[in-house]
């Protein structure tokens, strides 16, 4: 069952900037699209901000978007008025939003419509509590951790669980190399099938040891991505919803 996400307005950091904002045209306009084709909630803030309408998103195009108006005159007026806009809606369970500064009022198809240039960025917010991608079973992924002093015999390899935006799981046998909670590991490389591969620095904050059925003892450590760079954050987005696209088909 889908958890809706609540479409308040979120405040950014500049880290939040770097790691979390899509500046490609096409991954804009296939974001806003696949809104548009689920019908997904819109929120739109104008005014000062505390104000909004629940609307829908109608179509989207290279240059553009269209909104469906509010039946009430007085907001739909103050809106054409305003000059600052936010748009707050969800990709695949994931907060989308970002701010216009021009609206027209057009018509669509015979019917009032908002129209909105299409934003120059959006921000996609993939916390880790929003979503956590379960690696498939029949091809898992595998993060390398290059040799270091906490590592001395390397690299070394091991499966990942699960994968989000802000972390990773990994499995390995009870008697694998020590991965230690409270360290870092830098140069960890993880290859993701169709989009390529990601670098960057991990720490562990758990490890437990798990004991299954059959009794066979395996660890997990659960780690979290520390300051990734703008291009792995970005190919790890793509990687988690063209994954959360393709469960969606099924």
């Amino acid at each position: 069952m889908k958890k809706d996400i609540p479409l308040k307005i979120e405040s950014f950091s500049s880290v939040d900037d770097d790691k979390h904002r899509l500046i490609s045209p096409k991954e804009i306009e296939l974001v806003l699209r696949y809104i548009a084709d689920e019908g997904a909630r819109v929120a739109l803030y104008y005014g000062d901000m505390h104000d909004f309408i629940l609307t829908t998103l109608l179509a989207v195009n290279n240059k553009g978007l269209w909104l469906e108006q509010s039946p009430n005159d007085s907001e739909n007026r103050r809106i054409a008025g305003s000059d600052k806009l936010v748009f707050v809606s969800s990709h695949l369970q994931v907060k989308v939003q970002f701010t216009a500064r021009q609206v027209s009022t057009v018509v669509r198809q015979g019917y009032p419509a908002f129209y909105l240039p299409l934003p120059d960025g959006i921000y996609r917010l993939q916390r880790r509590e929003n979503f956590r991608l379960m690696t498939p079973v029949s091809e898992p992924l595998r993060c390398v951790i290059a040799a270091g002093k906490q590592i001395q015999k390397l690299p070394c390899e091991f499966t990942i669980m699960d994968i989000s935006g802000g972390g990773i799981a990994l499995t390995c046998a009870e008697a694998d190399t020590e991965l230690v909670p409270g360290e870092s590991y830098p140069d960890c490389r993880i290859d993701l099938p169709g989009v390529g591969t990601i670098s960057g620095t991990i720490e562990v904050k758990t490890l437990a040891l798990l004991t299954s059925a059959s009794g066979h003892v395996h660890k997990r450590a659960g780690c979290e991505f520390k300051n990734l760079d703008r291009q792995s954050t970005l190919l790890l987005q793509r990687y988690v919803t063209n994954m959360q696209r393709a469960k969606a088909k099924l």
